[in-house]
Formats: structure tokens, C-alpha cells, sequence
């Protein structure tokens, strides 16, 4: 129910996502789809950035406001990215596991989260390097398992259903690279990911991006508007993602 797309470079990351999210019913069948749904939430005053992918809502909310008390608590000052990932990881787990659990037998999703940006590290002299930590919770074999990687420059990473419609990423095409190229490969893979065949598809609506430097981030395609669409029950039609001017 979402693609999600990073970048990591040595002076910045590029992070974009899709606005899809389906809503389904307890037998597993789509019963609404919400084309402007939120997944990039940058941290105040801190150039670090929290993305979702997966199971939504999470605690019958939302993912901002599940996210919101993380987000206005977390002293990112401190903490590298790896640090951070740690506390989102505390702050999840229960919610995460325990809607786990409520799936209908034999469903295979999972939920992500995405710590991405500089740390703060007091440890690192507060000069952490760009990288990026996935957490990702799911169901295999009727057990919780969970998962933990890590991304430092110059990486392409993709997560969410999308990423499965999707070639092998091309590190080349977003190294030494101006950032307006990088964003163009960022929509190519949008892009193909929301022409992939299946109905509905998985990936699309308003597509929201963001850049992260040492100074801090940046909307270079701002996210939708609080209550911007309300989930409505329709046929995807499998076209690309919309995308708003530069």
C-alpha cells in the first residue's frame, strides 16, 4: 500500500512517497481507497526524517497522530540515527505487535518505519553522517519477526508493496548527480511502480518529497493537506502517481 523511495548521498538524502493507502476489510478485500495519505514526517527542528510503510492505522489512528507524541518527545539532539531508530523501535513495538496479531489468518503484511537524515550524536561530536535505519514487523510461520537494516551513502532503497514491481535500483543514477535528476529517477520509479499490473493498484495518488541536509530538511513536493480527500470505495485505475510542479 505504498512506495516509498530514498536516496542517501553524502550531503543529503532525497526521501519520496505515494499518497495510496487501501483500506480493507476484515476478509482481506479492499473496500476504500485514500489517495492523499501522509508517510514522510519530518522531526522539528532537526534535519531527521520518520517515513511509514505498511499496515495503517496503527491504534485505530492514523499514522500522524500515532507518530505525533514520538515526534514531539524524542530528543534527537542526543541521538544518532541509529539512536533514534532504537527509541521509535521501543515506542512501536506494543501497537505495532498488537495489530499485528488482529489480521485475519494467513495475511502477510507487514508494518515499516524509516528513521532517515544526520544525527546528532554527542558521542560523534554531533557529526553523525547521512544514513538511514528500516524497522519492519511482521507475521511468519504464526510468529512475530522483526527486522532491522541499515543504509549509509550512496544507496537507492524502496519499500512497500511497490517496491516488488520494481527493477534492481541503480546507485549510478543518483551518485555525483544534480538534485533535479535525482527527484526525476525518484518519479521514473514512481512512475512504473503505479503502472504495474493488478487492480487496484497498490501505489499512487499525490505523491509528497522532502531533501534532508546537515542544516535540516526541506519540502520539495509538500505532503497532502490535513483532509485533503476522504477514503472512497472505487476501481485504481493503474496511472501514474500525480505529482505537483516544481
Amino acid at each position: 500500500m505504498t512506495l516509498l523511495l530514498a536516496s542517501v548521498r553524502p550531503a543529503d538524502l532525497l526521501l519520496t512517497a505515494d499518497g495510496r493507502v487501501l483500506h480493507r476489510n476484515g476478509a482481506g478485500a479492499v473496500v476504500g481507497i485514500d489517495d492523499a495519505a501522509r508517510k514522510l514526517f519530518p522531526v522539528p527542528d532537526h534535519p531527521v526524517v520518520v517515513a511509514h510503510h505498511g499496515l495503517h492505522p496503527v491504534q485505530g489512528r492514523p499514522m500522524d497522530r500515532f507518530l505525533d507524541p514520538f515526534l514531539r518527545g524524542l530528543n534527537a539532539g542526543n541521538l544518532g540515527i541509529v539512536g533514534i531508530a532504537d527509541e521509535l523501535r521501543q515506542f512501536a513495538h506494543a501497537a505495532v505487535r498488537t495489530r499485528l496479531a488482529a489480521l485475519p489468518p494467513g495475511a502477510t503484511w507487514g508494518c515499516g518505519f524509516w528513521v532517515a537524515g544526520f544525527g546528532g550524536n554527542e558521542a560523534n561530536g554531533g557529526r553523525d553522517g547521512p544514513s538511514m535505519v528500516e524497522l519492519f514487523w511482521s507475521n511468519r510461520e504464526q510468529a512475530l519477526a522483526t527486522e532491522e537494516r541499515r543504509f549509509t551513502p550512496t544507496a537507492v532503497v524502496a519499500g512497500g508493496d511497490g517496491e516488488k514491481t520494481l527493477p534492481a535500483r541503480d546507485w549510478r543514477r543518483v551518485a555525483d548527480k544534480p538534485l533535479d535528476a535525482v527527484r526525476d529517477y525518484h518519479l521514473d520509479l514512481q512512475t512504473e511502480a503505479a503502472r504495474a499490473p493488478g487492480e487496484p493498484s497498490t501505489v499512487g495518488g499525490q505523491v509528497h518529497e522532502l531533501v534532508i541536509t546537515r542544516e535540516g530538511w526541506r519540502w520539495t513536493l509538500p505532503p497532502p493537506r490535513a483532509g485533503a480527500t476522504r477514503p472512497v470505495t472505487r476501481a485504481a485505475a493503474a496511472t501514474a502517481p500525480a505529482r505537483s510542479a516544481r
